[in-house]
C-alpha cells in the first residue's frame, strides 16, 4: 500500500503531464539549427524564383548569432506571400507554411506585417544582410529593434543576449535606425532602449566577474 501511494505521489500532475507529452511529441519538439536552415532554404528558393524579398529572423537567426535557444519554427520576414498553401494566417500579417523535411515537418512563419509596425519590418527587410553562403538574414541591429517591439519574455532574453555579445551589435547603428523610422520622436524609443542597454551591460559585467573568479 505504501509503495502504491509513493508511486502516485511521484507522478506528475495531469496538467504538467500534458505539457511534457506535448514537448516530447514530434510536433512539440524543438528544431535544430540545421533543420531550421533546411526549411528556410526551401521557402527562400521559392521566393527568389518569384522575385520576392525575404530574410531569416526569429529563433533560427538567433542561433546564427550564437544564441541557441529552443525554437519550434522558422521566422521569415517577406515582402509578399508565396504561392503556397498556408496552414493559417498570422494576426499581424502573413501566414504559416508547412515544409516537409525528411526528419519531420517544420512550420515557417512568413511575416508580411499589415499593422502599425509595418514600416519597421519593411525597413529591416530592406536592410537585410546576406551571409557568405547566400542566406538573407536580418541584421543584429534590426533584430534589436524587432525584439524590443515584440517585447515578450523570450524576446527580452534574446535582446539581452544580442547586446551582451562582443562585437555583435553596433548601438550607434541602432540609434540611426530609430531616428530614420521615428524621426523627431526618436528620443522616446531611444530612452526605452537605454534601460535595456544598462541591464545588458550589468549582466555582462557580472558574467565577466564570475568568469574571472574561477
Amino acid at each position: 500500500m505504501m509503495t502504491e501511494n509513493k508511486s502516485e505521489a511521484n507522478q506528475l500532475r495531469p496538467e504538467v503531464e500534458r505539457i511534457v507529452a506535448q514537448a516530447a511529441s514530434p510536433e512539440g519538439a524543438s528544431i535544430s539549427t540545421e533543420m531550421g536552415l533546411q526549411a528556410a532554404q526551401v521557402v527562400i528558393e521559392q521566393a527568389q524564383a518569384a522575385g520576392i524579398a525575404c530574410a531569416l529572423a526569429g529563433g533560427i537567426a538567433m542561433h546564427l548569432y550564437g544564441f541557441t535557444r529552443a525554437t519550434q519554427d522558422v521566422d521569415m520576414l517577406a515582402a509578399k506571400l508565396l504561392d503556397l498553401p498556408a496552414q493559417r494566417r498570422l494576426t499581424f500579417g502573413g501566414v504559416t507554411y508547412r515544409v516537409e523535411l525528411p526528419q519531420r515537418a517544420v512550420e515557417v512563419d512568413w511575416i508580411v506585417r499589415e499593422d502599425e509596425q509595418q514600416d519597421v519590418y519593411e525597413a529591416a527587410l530592406a536592410d537585410a544582410r546576406v551571409t557568405r553562403g547566400g542566406l538573407p538574414l536580418i541584421s543584429p541591429e534590426w533584430m534589436v529593434l524587432l525584439k524590443k517591439l515584440a517585447d515578450r519574455g523570450k524576446d527580452h532574453l534574446d535582446l539581452l543576449w544580442l547586446l551582451r555579445a562582443d562585437g555583435l551589435v553596433d548601438r550607434a547603428v541602432v540609434a540611426g535606425h530609430v531616428g530614420a523610422i521615428f524621426g523627431k520622436v526618436a528620443y522616446w524609443p531611444l530612452r526605452s532602449l537605454e534601460s535595456v542597454y544598462l541591464e545588458a551591460d550589468l549582466l555582462k559585467a557580472k558574467d565577466e566577474r564570475d568568469e574571472g573568479s574561477r
